[in-house]
């Protein structure tokens, strides 16, 4: 079984980092020189960490910020809204991430699947 680390990290990299194979791409251009490219191994897996939880446990509206003390590597995640998409359980995800000087704002819509893994999905 994935652990919801692992989920959130296929979510992440697919977002910010990776073409997606599930029907669509992000252009790749869009998110050069982007905070998840200088973070450290444990920067992201506390950003996964505060995404899982975002998604999983916060309110509409309740942010869940995340920093690393030893980097400065920072960010906030916030569902803005949640809603139903045929049939499964959908957020739309607003994410700020700092790290070594870089800044970014995403806003993503992701919906659960049957296996409990969260998926990007085109907006």
């Amino acid at each position: 079984m994935e652990s919801a680390m692992k989920r959130i990290l296929r979510i992440a990299l697919c977002a910010f980092v990776l073409p997606c194979t599930g029907g669509f791409a992000f252009n790749l251009l869009h998110f050069a020189d982007t905070p998840l490219q200088y973070m450290t191994s444990e920067d992201k897996r506390i950003f996964y960490e505060a995404a899982a939880t975002a998604l999983d446990s916060s309110a509409d509206g309740q942010a869940t910020s995340w920093e690393n003390p030893a980097t400065g590597a920072r960010g906030e995640l916030l569902p803005r809204a949640s809603f139903e998409r045929d049939g499964r359980a959908c957020r739309e995800l607003q994410i700020e991430n700092s790290a070594r000087g870089r800044n970014n704002r995403l806003v993503l819509t992701v919906c659960k699947q049957q296996d409990g893994d969260w998926k990007v999905e085109p907006q």
